[in-house]
């Protein structure tokens, strides 16, 4: 049986798809200093064109491929993680290991890229600064579900931010620093943290 005919909208979705995935891949091999919407375009086997009319600028395109990246790490982690296993002593290193994954991959490096040149380009810092509280907006809600919508006080909330912290303190170091070391180092630290989630996650729960 003959393959369909993509509709308009799918071919949309996967030249966009392809641009972002470009994006992200580029960040990562050239840094944000070195990334064009034209190598991206190359990269993405579209015209600058067709690159321009999805993304009017590069602030734009390097913000929605952040997001993107976002949004398939979030998925990716909800599909290998149940939140549910916070409540057990057992799994929660499981949880602190899957964090670690996802800070040490490549959508996190590209992220890194992006964070740094924010600091000093005007156009792209609201823009991440928005990404950033949607970011932790999802993070508040996976912790809503897992406490089943009962109040909560501060002190969780606190403690996810601490940890979230230190993961990607660690994970920032990745640059300068061999992979191997930065394991050992988040292991020491995931001992402490785990101590202190257990006790408090127990007591909000």
């Amino acid at each position: 049986m003959p393959r369909s005919r993509r509709t308009q909208a799918e071919r949309r979705a996967a030249t966009r798809a392809a641009l972002l995935d470009a994006t992200v891949a580029a960040l990562v091999q050239d840094g944000y200093a070195n990334l064009t919407t034209r190598g991206i375009a190359e990269r993405a086997g579209v015209s600058q064109g067709t690159q321009q009319h999805h993304f009017a600028t590069k602030s734009e395109l390097v913000v929605e491929a952040l997001r993107y990246a976002n949004a398939q790490i979030t998925a990716d982690v909800v599909r290998r993680i149940d939140l549910g296993d916070l409540r057990d002593p057992e799994r929660q290193e499981a949880v602190l290991d899957e964090l670690w994954r996802v800070h040490t991959s490549s959508a996190f490096t590209a992220a890194l890229e992006v964070w740094a040149a924010a600091r000093t380009d005007a156009e792209l810092r609201p823009h991440i600064r928005a990404l950033e509280r949607d970011m932790t907006r999802s993070i508040d809600g996976a912790l809503g579900e897992l406490l089943g919508g009962r109040p909560r006080g501060p002190g969780l909330l606190e403690l996810l931010d601490v940890t979230l912290a230190t993961i990607r303190g660690l994970a920032m170091l990745g640059t300068v620093v061999p992979q191997a070391e930065l394991d050992r180092r988040f292991a020491a630290a995931k001992r402490h943290l785990l101590r202190t989630f257990s006790v408090r996650v127990a007591s909000e729960t």
